[in-house]
């Protein structure tokens, strides 16, 4: 097939985007789950009760770490 370079750049649609009255935004984006397992064979897996466990006791003893 024989390629047809479109006649608009992208600079060109962007610039007439925003002379019709269009802004540009910065996006946000969501923090993930904290319970989702994320080593290689646990990715997109849900901790379990015992693991959740583990993970709190650690913040905890972190918080209280940096209380001293």
């Amino acid at each position: 097939m024989k390629q047809v370079p479109k006649p608009n750049t992208d600079e060109d649609l962007i610039r007439e985007f925003l002379n019709k009255g269009g802004s540009i935004k910065k996006g946000k984006t969501k923090p993930m789950p904290t319970d989702l397992g994320l080593s290689n064979n646990q990715w997109g897996n849900k901790l379990t009760k015992e693991e959740k466990a583990l993970v709190k006791e650690q913040e905890e003893a972190r918080k209280a770490a940096r209380k001293k």
